[in-house]
């Protein structure tokens, strides 16, 4: 059985915009309008070796944190709107909460190793000047979080490996309404962080080859080791979402107007061959 407690201080905030999937982290520091970030965290956990040659881990752990004096821009401003203006001012504050379940278990021993690892966690925001008040995800909650991986040894030569991992996508804000003012299109956003991105996952694998190094030293007549690695990252190409963006097309004055919501995804499919060496 293992226990912990920690308290921390942190001067320097994460802040997000809420109206925005770009992954583009905002950092401010303290000062005298904004105090540092205060969080504390229990956790309690239960860790097990099993086997006859204890040749298997296992674990399952538990925690709760709490944080106050988290900043984020108030609704209508962004960061441009500090130009002239004293950053503070358009900052509101409130606290979070984090809790979630990790498990783990791992085969440390034998031709095949490898571990499986998931987490349940729900991490939570609540600001009066946001969202009405009520409280809402924050933008990196992430619900379930699963890895797998694999590693095979089909002889001196020969190593295999692979991995899979998936993720609840990340929470966003989402227009639900636009009118137009003006002849400008105006966007009526729904509830702060009330959207998920489609779920991440994707699939790695490899294999390595070791030539023998009394055989490489016989015919070469060197000291040298080394070894080939042909690897695919995201082997079924899945197209995982990194931003999404509205584009708009069609003629307004004609009322052909139509709006498009856009998904970019980085990484494809990625072949790779490594030669590694060591005199």
């Amino acid at each position: 059985m293992k226990a912990g407690y920690s308290e921390n201080y942190q001067y320097i905030h994460l802040t997000s915009l809420g109206t925005s999937s770009l992954p583009g982290d905002i950092w401010i520091p303290s000062s005298d309008r904004v105090d540092p970030q205060w969080g504390r965290q229990l956790s309690l956990g239960y860790f097990k070796t099993l086997g006859n040659e204890e040749n298997w881990e296992a674990s399952v752990e538990g925690y709760w944190k709490e944080l106050e004096n988290l900043v984020a821009y108030a609704e209508n401003t962004n960061p441009e709107d500090n130009i002239g203006n004293n950053v503070d001012n358009n900052l509101v504050f409130g606290e979070g909460w984090s809790y979630g379940l990790e498990t783990f278990v791992k085969k440390r021993q034998g031709r095949l190793t490898g571990w499986i690892g998931y987490t349940w966690s729900k991490t939570e925001r609540q600001f009066d000047d946001l969202n009405s008040g009520l409280i809402f995800p924050a933008k990196y909650d992430r619900r379930h979080d699963l890895s797998v991986v694999l590693d095979f040894s089909l002889s001196k030569a020969w190593r295999f490996g692979g991995a899979f991992v998936y993720a609840t996508g990340n929470s966003l804000t989402l227009p639900i309404q636009r009118y137009i003012f003006e002849g400008r299109i105006t966007d009526i956003y729904g509830a702060r962080n009330g959207y998920r991105m489609a779920p991440y996952h994707r699939a790695d694998i490899s294999a390595t080859y070791t030539p023998d190094p009394a055989r490489s030293r016989k015919r070469r007549d060197s000291r040298t080791k080394s070894s080939w690695t042909f690897g695919v990252f995201n082997l079924y190409n899945r197209l995982n979402p990194y931003f999404i963006y509205f584009s708009n097309e069609g003629n307004l004055s004609a009322g052909t107007l139509d709006l498009q919501a856009n998904q970019v995804s980085l990484f494809p499919i990625i072949p790779s061959i490594t030669w590694n060496f060591k005199f």
